[in-house]
């Protein structure tokens, strides 16, 4: 007989049936003695789809999908259910006898339809069980049941109904079988809803050969997945009136994204799980050349290598490519979001020449641009490196750009927050060309009537403040700086605790130590190809030992998000797609953390 799990082991077996099952379920046919004859006969035949589908999910092998997560996960989860079929009898709360009656050779297969009226959709799953009728049986006949079977004459499904109220504590679940198929919903009338199609309609599909498979109708993706996004970014901009300040350079591409979402035909969720977790998401845009149709034929896309040449130490790289035309689009969109941040109203000749040297800034530079983080003793820096298409015009652009402080609006905006903004040249050996600067600091009249109050001063080792400033009394107020030089080669750009170090790193990195010598690095972006337009990777486990005042510690172990386009070729139509791949070391800390131990 098998223990009864300890709380940590059940939240950790739920972190890891969350990455394997996502949203899932099987399905086939069931006769009980104590069902209607119906429940024993159930027909096979298929079934429609019930109204307001929005994803169908597909786990074709349980078993070993079950056997892969485990192995990630490592440590503690050598203590969980080595079967599917176990781990679902505890997590289910049934007896452990009936775990070897669930079939993990057999596809578990899952539905969800739309719930306007409900805080998330209704779902149900269902796991194939080798024989119904006698499953059904063990739960519900002789001294040790637990169960009474109910049928449902409209569904011919043998409901589950517990003789015992759930201890304290605990949710319970709707359970009934189906001919061969345990369905799991969260009430009865989910099951009656869905149970039947999910047992007799999706066991007809061909099984994926990933681990995970989730289909999403374009139904989904125009109702509460789009409905989701938005909220998520409506929140996140600071809802109604003007938006966040950290949010308005990222307002156009995100608003552009939720155009492109709500103009997919459908799209696809997979997992494999292998060395690592990788989740990949595919969209086929709608006919008719609307906006997703519009970003798959137009997107810029190519390969990693400018990501690679990030200096060694990056703990976080970008890379994000565009296009000229597309970031002309967005230029009102931004205009718009400035004077939104401002106090009182830019006038037409502030917004002309405000959009002006964005427009000038835009068509001078080149399609792509990587942006890197890392940490030394003295905390962090950013470093940004573009491609340049005219650097004489990118120049006087990014001038004009740092003379808009200067607009009226802008300038009392500024003052009101007790800053004040300044810029100049300034010497950073070795580096050859004009190295400009851009100081925002707070004014001696912060936190005065009309002034914002003065933030403390940050210390370093040693107590020291801010680079090149004193920390104690008296010593001048906390400042941000950041230096940028336009050359041939790129736009080289630093901001940070030694801004003047991150912009030697950046210049310095064409011909030294790369990321792309880094082999855990170079590794985990091989597989990205020349189709991305987007990719970010992170070390998460250095870049926490980095906040914990150990630089260059923590594990290896890279997290790469990536994103598209595929284009059209053969009987395939363009596609969007994304992609998130975590090392097995980053995942292993990710569910100790998420299970307590």
């Amino acid at each position: 007989m098998i223990a009864q799990a300890t709380s940590a082991t059940r939240r950790c077996a739920a972190a890891l049936l969350a990455i394997v099952l996502g949203l899932s379920a099987g399905c086939s046919a069931c006769r009980s003695p104590d069902a209607a004859p119906d429940a024993a006969a159930a027909s096979p035949a298929p079934v429609p789809a019930p109204a307001g589908l929005i994803a169908e999910a597909f786990l074709p092998t349980p078993d070993a999908t079950w056997a892969k997560a485990r192995a990630l996960a490592g440590g503690p989860a050598a203590l969980l259910p080595s079967s599917a079929g176990a781990l679902a009898a505890s997590l289910l709360g049934l007896p452990i006898a009936v775990a070897s009656e669930i079939d993990g050779s057999v596809p578990v297969l899952g539905a969800a339809v739309e719930a306007p009226d409900r805080p998330r959709p209704r779902a149900a799953i269902g796991l194939h069980v080798k024989d119904g009728g006698r499953f059904v049986d063990q739960l519900t006949r002789g001294e040790g049941a637990r169960f009474r079977a109910k049928p449902d004459a409209a569904t011919s499904i043998a409901l589950l109904e517990p003789l015992q109220a759930p201890p304290p504590g605990t949710s319970a679940v709707a359970l009934g079988v189906l001919g061969n198929y345990l369905l799991v919903a969260e009430a009865a009338d989910d099951l009656t809803l869905l149970g039947p199609y999910v047992a007799r309609t999706m066991p007809q599909a061909a099984a994926p050969k990933e681990d995970l498979a989730i289909e999403i109708p374009r139904a989904a993706i125009e109702g509460p997945v789009l409905k989701a996004a938005r909220s998520a970014w409506e929140k996140a901009r600071g809802g109604e009136g003007a938006p966040r300040a950290s949010a308005v350079p990222l307002a156009p591409m995100i608003e552009g994204g939720l155009a492109v979402l709500g103009d997919l035909e459908r799209a696809r969720v997979t997992l494999v799980l292998d060395d690592g977790a990788h989740l990949r998401a595919s969209g086929t845009p709608k006919a008719g050349g609307g906006p997703a149709s519009k970003a798959a034929a137009e997107m810029v896309v190519g390969d990693v290598k400018p990501l690679l040449d990030l200096p060694a130490d990056t703990l976080a790289g970008i890379l994000v490519r565009d296009r000229a035309a597309s970031r002309a689009e967005d230029v009102p969109k931004l205009v718009d979001a400035v004077a939104g941040l401002v106090e009182g109203e830019l006038s037409p000749a502030d917004r002309e020449r405000l959009g002006a040297a964005l427009r000038a800034a835009s068509d001078a530079r080149g399609d792509w641009f990587v942006g890197g983080l890392r940490f030394d003793a003295t905390g962090p820096t950013a470093y940004v490196r573009a491609a340049v298409g005219d650097r004489v015009k990118l120049e006087g652009a990014l001038a004009d750009l740092l003379g808009s402080a200067e607009l009226a609006p802008i300038k009392s905006s500024l003052q009101r927050e007790g800053l004040r903004v300044s810029s100049g040249k300034v010497d950073v050996p070795p580096l050859a060309g004009d190295v400009r600067r851009l100081r925002i600091e707070q004014t001696a009249g912060a936190g005065q009537p009309g002034g914002a109050a003065p933030s403390p001063a940050r210390t370093g080792p040693g107590g020291a403040g801010l680079p090149g400033k004193g920390g104690g009394p008296g010593a001048p107020s906390p400042a941000i700086e950041l230096l940028y030089l336009v050359r041939d080669d790129g736009l080289f750009a630093s901001v940070g605790n030694d801004p003047g170090a991150g912009l030697r790193s950046v210049v310095g990195a064409l011909q030294g130590e790369t990321l792309g010598g880094v082999p855990t690095t170079k590794a985990a972006l091989a597989p990205l190809g020349s189709d991305i337009a987007f990719a970010l990777v992170l070390e998460p486990l250095r870049f926490v030992a980095s906040r914990l005042g150990q630089p260059g510690g923590g594990d290896p172990a890279p997290v790469v998000i990536a994103a598209g386009a595929a284009p059209a070729g053969g009987d395939a139509p363009a596609a969007l797609w994304a992609r998130a791949d975590v090392a097995a070391v980053a995942l292993r800390e990710l569910i100790r953390l998420g299970s307590g131990f």
